[in-house]
């Protein structure tokens, strides 16, 4: 049934109705052979045919508009058919029961538009993992501040590890708050420094910003003696903010204890690891201590932890440029595959590359980012890129959306009797798996659209071939009787 046979019909009709017309009014002179009125026969035959496939097909447009509303209710039954997702281990459950029955939880504390994860270790030591958000915020400082005395700390129990991604202030704000609130064991930092600018501001004197840049200095010449590296103290590499200067200064000078032992302070390198009871963290970048980048992200330490198989990125705020370099670096590092990923510069386009993103493979992602942020994170090329490779909205959590995140590694459901574990995520907020990007064109929204697109086009000029059918038909069948 295609067009160019609805076509050979009409234009046989055609031909036979320039007779016909002639013959039906009463013309003598007009005589039909045998092998015209076959074709007549025959053009009647079809042009009823293609009549009512015509009208078959207009139903059908029909019925695929009608579907448009229900897009948000057939899209995860797609997804299911594409995804068979009950392959997945992980569970979705409430906070109170994921904490209760994992072994490892990972907390993504709402701070708006910035980066704060703190973890609990099954050995029972914790870490925290950057805390600030765009702007300096009291409030917000006091809810990162009592979540950590709630959830990562016991009394007395001072904080073992405290890593700084990069030192842009959404990563940086909150860290010389938690500093001044409890004991950080070991302090892991990037290859950036302080320098003083000169000024007296943040109720620092000259002198004693001075002394912090020296000391800066100190532990530069001292990690290119012991480590042999070649690092140069640049403009690319330093900085005099006073967030910065507020972390430094306090790092020199944090202790914890009853001896009042002073903080280890570390920098992180490709390949080095935490390690603990289950658990591993490795580092997969700075690749190279001595690279110097035009872009403060890209100093961004990128993290795996490893609890029982069961794995975890972290990747900062590195950009595509550190995630070539940790690509072009599997030779001596392979990038594993992962459960979750958490997405690089909160969702924006700069980061989380097709390629590094295939490479870690992640069944889930964690974007943290602001409500409403003014530079449009997550990033439409990011979800694009999750969407690609089978995260879909239901696999996605967004802080923006469903406020603090928590992810349990080596989590038990205590509703099920399976033997294995593995994790599970939970959400404080209010809204969770919503998509609020513009409708995106799935494989079947094309479809349904290219037929509601000829459906249209038809019903302007079906009314017409419909008209001229059944002339053609009457006219016919005058003859044919005869």
């Amino acid at each position: 049934m295609s067009w160019d046979k609805y076509n050979e019909a009409r234009r046989k009709a055609k031909e036979a109705s320039q007779k016909l017309i002639k013959v039906a009014d009463g013309d003598k002179s007009v005589k039909l052979s045998s092998s015209e009125k076959s074709d007549a026969k025959s053009a009647v035959k079809n042009a009823r045919k293609y009549k009512w496939l015509f009208s078959i097909f207009i139903v059908l447009a029909i019925l695929a508009c009608a579907t448009l509303p229900f897009g948000d209710t057939l899209q995860p039954m797609v997804d299911n058919l594409l995804k068979n997702n009950n392959e997945v281990d992980a569970s979705l459950t409430n906070a109170v029961t994921l904490v209760e029955n994992s072994d490892l939880q990972i907390h993504y504390v709402d701070v708006g538009q910035g980066d704060c994860i703190l973890v609990n270790l099954p050995d029972g030591k914790n870490m925290v993992i950057d805390s600030g958000s765009e702007t300096d915020s009291s409030a917000t400082s006091q809810k990162v501040i009592d979540y950590i005395g709630s959830t990562l700390l016991d009394d007395g129990e001072i904080i073992d590890y405290m890593i700084l991604t990069h030192p842009d202030s959404d990563h940086l704000y909150y860290l010389p708050d938690i500093l001044d609130n409890f004991e950080v064991a070991t302090i892991i930092r990037p290859y950036t420094f302080y320098v003083s600018d000169g000024k007296d501001s943040n109720d620092s004197t000259v002198e004693q910003k001075d002394e912090v840049a020296t000391k800066e200095l100190n532990t530069l010449n001292q990690l290119n003696s012991q480590y042999g590296y070649n690092i140069q103290l640049s403009s690319k590499n330093s900085k005099s903010t006073v967030v910065m200067y507020d972390f430094i200064s306090r790092i020199y000078t944090e202790t914890y204890g009853a001896n009042d032992t002073p903080a280890t302070i570390d920098f992180p390198v490709a390949g080095k690891q935490i390690k603990g009871a289950d658990y591993t963290l490795t580092f997969y970048s700075p690749v190279d201590p001595n690279e110097t980048y035009s872009s403060w992200n890209d100093y961004s330490c990128v993290m795996v932890l490893d609890y029982q198989g069961t794995k975890m990125a972290f990747t900062g705020d590195a950009e595509t440029k550190v995630e070539r370099e940790i690509l072009d670096n599997q030779d001596n590092l392979p990038l594993p595959d992962v459960n979750i990923m958490d997405m690089g510069h909160h969702g924006s386009k700069t980061s989380s590359s097709e390629a590094f993103v295939e490479a870690l493979n992640p069944e889930y992602a964690i974007i943290s980012c602001g409500e409403g942020n003014k530079y449009g994170h997550p990033n439409q090329e990011t979800l694009d890129t999750l969407d690609k490779i089978g995260v879909g909205v239901n696999e996605r959590f967004i802080t923006a959306e469903s406020g603090n995140i928590i992810i349990g590694l080596g989590y038990t459901d205590p509703n099920s009797d399976a033997s294995e574990t593995n994790f599970g995520i939970a959400y404080t907020g209010d809204k969770t798996f919503a998509d609020t990007r513009p409708v995106k064109m799935e494989w079947w929204n094309v479809v349904v659209t290219f037929i509601i697109l000829e459906g249209l086009i038809l019903l302007v000029i079906i009314p017409q071939i419909i008209k001229a059918t059944q002339k053609t038909t009457k006219q016919l069948k005058k003859v044919t009787k005869k």
